[in-house]
């Protein structure tokens, strides 16, 4: 199947995410979060990006980020998924199974407005997925407490993917998780330096002023807060409760869990309809030049150059070597 177009100018906003493809397996625990830590930082530091924010949940990952270079995108997340899948597949014994779902979803963020919508889409998810009533309390992986505090940068190890192997039955709980974290890590003398950028999206619109910045980053707050107060209310009309922060942390892995994904994937996020449509109809009008080189190409043609900021296929192989 070929794959979908996508357009990662630089300088550009993106909100990407990408899912398990079946169980929960990035569980709110010391193992899962050591994984977690160690494949954004191996990434970052191959296929750098400017990561603004991040929210992982037990079955897929919301990030956005601004573009330093397009080609490092996909590589960035490429880099999570085999990663994170190796350590994965060794903890649950598994050789050579798919963790992830094939792809990623990286519509591109075409207003300030819009952008703050999506960030604080990806702090509150947690609440509006019934897991806890506030990302303060969500015992996960997140960048909410760096980017409250301020502090965004971290050393974390990095970790090797033969230090995973096959979890013994008997440590196959959150006790057994915790006591494998620290062994893990205190195999691991090499550490990796991870940045977060949490108004480097800001900066590609143009706001570069501090005071600007924290009034946006205020906005952001404020709507994350009233996200979850929503999301309680909702809870309570119809008497469900959250999982709660406990739960989460007792979770062990389930490899049988069948994710429900009912969302569809955009080229582009604006609140306004207008840049929506000029954005669509040249999206489109370069996927068509784009199909017109692959043409040009088939036919041997291969100096017409692919349109600028589209990621282009390899070449078509066209002829044989002859054997002597």
């Amino acid at each position: 199947m070929a794959r979908a177009m996508k357009y990662h100018p630089h300088g550009s906003v993106l909100f990407c995410t990408f899912s398990i493809e079946e169980g929960l397996l990035l569980l709110c625990n010391p193992l899962c979060e050591s994984i977690i830590k160690s494949c954004l930082a191996r990434a970052q530091e191959l296929h750098p990006v400017r990561l603004c924010h991040i929210t992982v949940e037990a079955t897929h990952v919301h990030t956005v980020l601004t573009v330093i270079n397009p080609d490092d995108v996909h590589g960035f997340i490429r880099c999570f998924k085999t990663e994170s899948a190796h350590m994965i597949n060794g903890l649950l014994g598994r050789n050579k199974r798919t963790v992830w779902c094939e792809g990623y979803d990286s519509p591109i963020v075409l207003t300030p407005t819009r952008a703050i919508v999506a960030i604080s889409y990806l702090y509150s998810n947690p609440a509006k997925d019934n897991l806890e009533t506030s990302i303060d309390r969500y015992p996960g992986f997140s960048s909410w407490n760096m980017f409250l505090s301020g502090q965004t940068v971290r050393s974390w190890k990095r970790l090797r993917r033969h230090q995973f192997q096959r979890i013994p039955p008997d440590i196959n709980n959150p006790r057994g998780y915790a006591k494998l974290a620290e062994n893990i890590l205190m195999d691991s003398d090499e550490l990796q330096t991870f940045t977060l950028e949490p108004n480097a999206w800001l900066d590609s619109f143009g706001i570069h002023s501090e005071e600007a910045q924290e009034k946006v980053n205020k906005r952001i707050i404020s709507r994350v807060r009233f996200l979850e107060e929503r999301a309680e209310k909702k809870r309570l009309r119809n008497r469900h409760t959250v999982i709660g922060r406990e739960r989460l942390k007792t979770q062990v892995f389930n490899t049988t869990y069948r994710p429900q994904r009912n969302g569809r994937r955009m080229w582009c996020l604006s609140e306004k309809r207008s840049v929506r449509m000029r954005f669509i109809t040249f999206f489109k009008k370069l996927m068509r030049e784009a199909r017109d080189i692959r043409r040009r190409w088939k036919m041997g043609e291969v100096t017409a150059p692919y349109p600028p900021g589209l990621y282009p296929p390899s070449m078509p192989k066209l002829a044989n070597s002859l054997g002597f």
